[in-house]
C-alpha cells in the first residue's frame, strides 16, 4: 500500500470517528458543509416522495445501507461483533464477498486488506503480521487458502458471519469434560 493510499485510509478514519458519535441530521449538516467549504460538487439524490402517513402507522428507521444497496464494512462490523482476530478477519472476508459495494466484491482477502479494512471498520490492528493473521483464521476454519497470499471464505466462515454473529448475550461453548478428571473419581471410588 502507498502512501497515499495509507493516508486516504487515515482520512477516512478519521472522518468516520468524528462522524459516528453524532445523529443523522447532524451528520449530513457536517459532510454538506464540508463538501460546500472545499468546493465538491456531489450530486444529490433525488428525495423520495413525502405521502401523509397512515394512523398508528411509524416508519422504520432508515437502513445503513447504501444508495447501491451496499452496507460499509463498519456498520456491517458493528451488527457482527466479532472477538478474536481470526473472527474479524472471517467478517471481512465475508464483508468482501458479498457485502461490499459492487466494485469493490471479490470472493478472497489478502494481507493488504487487513490494515485499511481494520481500520475501517474500527477493529485493534494485529500486532502480528498480516499474513500470518489470515493463516491463524484459515488454521482456525474459516478460510481456505488459494493462491500464494490469497484466501477464500469457506462454508465454516461462511456459516459463521451469516448464522452466529453476533454471539447471544451469556452464550459460551459447552463446557468439555475432562476425562483425566473423570478416571480419578471413579478410581477414588474403589
Amino acid at each position: 500500500m502507498g502512501m497515499a493510499e495509507d493516508e486516504v485510509v487515515k482520512a477516512i478514519s478519521t472522518v468516520m470517528d468524528a462522524l459516528s458519535p453524532l445523529d443523522g441530521e447532524a451528520r449530513e449538516h457536517v459532510l454538506e458543509f464540508v463538501v460546500k467549504r472545499l468546493g465538491i460538487a456531489i450530486a444529490k439524490a433525488p428525495a423520495a416522495p413525502t405521502s401523509p402517513a397512515a394512523p398508528g402507522f411509524t416508519p422504520a428507521p432508515p437502513n445503513p445501507v447504501h444508495p447501491a444497496g451496499t452496507m460499509d464494512i463498519r456498520t456491517f462490523a458493528g451488527l457482527k461483533t466479532p472477538k478474536t482476530m481470526s473472527e474479524k478477519v472471517t467478517v471481512i472476508a465475508f464483508f468482501l464477498a458479498h457485502v461490499a459495494p459492487p466494485g469493490e466484491r471479490r470472493d478472497f482477502i489478502t494481507s493488504e486488506d487487513i490494515k485499511p479494512y481494520f481500520i475501517q471498520a474500527d477493529f485493534e490492528l494485529p500486532t502480528g503480521p498480516a499474513n500470518m493473521t489470515l493463516a491463524n483464521a484459515k488454521n482456525a476454519g474459516y478460510l481456505n487458502a488459494l493462491e500464494r497470499g490469497q484466501y477464500r471464505l469457506n462454508p465454516v466462515g461462511h456459516n459463521l458471519v451469516a448464522h452466529k454473529l453476533p454471539k447471544k448475550e451469556g452464550a459460551s461453548r459447552t463446557p468439555r469434560k475432562n476425562k483425566l478428571a473423570k478416571k480419578t473419581v471413579k478410581k477414588g471410588r474403589r
